[in-house]
């Protein structure tokens, strides 16, 4: 993965799309997992590997997906794969993800210089638009940003104090990001 690849192929899925506004239906497996159809694709970028990058923001702070882009694009940090999507209404969950809203996935290269502290960058932009990171791909996130992009963290120390006393019942993400 390198620059010219990314942008080539960037250039050939843009014009695999159709010209006129079609509708169609598309399987969940597609939609949603749509590498899955590409054999091996996690290894497209070689031996140091990638950093995926999920984050949700509301609707009326889709500034703050373009401000993302530009400073990855700034970064020259080239993503083989960027997914947008507009989100509906999320679950009740405490630690639930989607919200109303705009998220962006991006898988990014492992090897670029100075990429925890350029996602440290995203990570505080995605906070001040009142959104937040998919906890289910993070693997660097600050313990400190986390009340504000899951306000309902309270309920879900709560529950745990009821149902699990002794504290049996945790992961290593929740003890990185002090969850419990």
């Amino acid at each position: 993965m390198n620059r010219i690849t990314v942008r080539a192929f960037n250039e050939l899925w843009y014009r695999r799309a159709p010209r006129r506004r079609m509708e169609h239906l598309e399987t969940i497996t597609s939609f949603f997992h749509p590498l899955d159809a590409v054999q091996g694709w996690n290894r497209l970028y070689g031996r140091r590997g990638f950093v995926q990058y999920q984050f949700v923001v509301p609707e009326d702070a889709a500034a703050t997906v373009r401000q993302s882009l530009e400073r990855l694009s700034a970064a020259r940090c080239a993503s083989f794969l960027a997914v947008l999507k507009r989100f509906g209404p999320g679950n009740p969950g405490p630690l639930s993800f989607p919200a109303p809203g705009w998220t962006l996935a991006l898988d990014i290269p492992a090897y670029v210089s100075g990429l925890g502290d350029l996602l440290d960058e995203l990570d505080r932009l995605v906070v001040e638009a009142g959104g937040r990171v998919y906890l289910a791909k993070d693997s660097r996130l600050s313990p400190e940003l986390i009340p504000a992009m899951y306000p309902e963290l309270d309920r879900l120390r709560e529950l745990r104090a009821r149902l699990d006393p002794s504290g049996v019942m945790q992961s290593d993400l929740a003890r990185r990001l002090q969850l419990l």
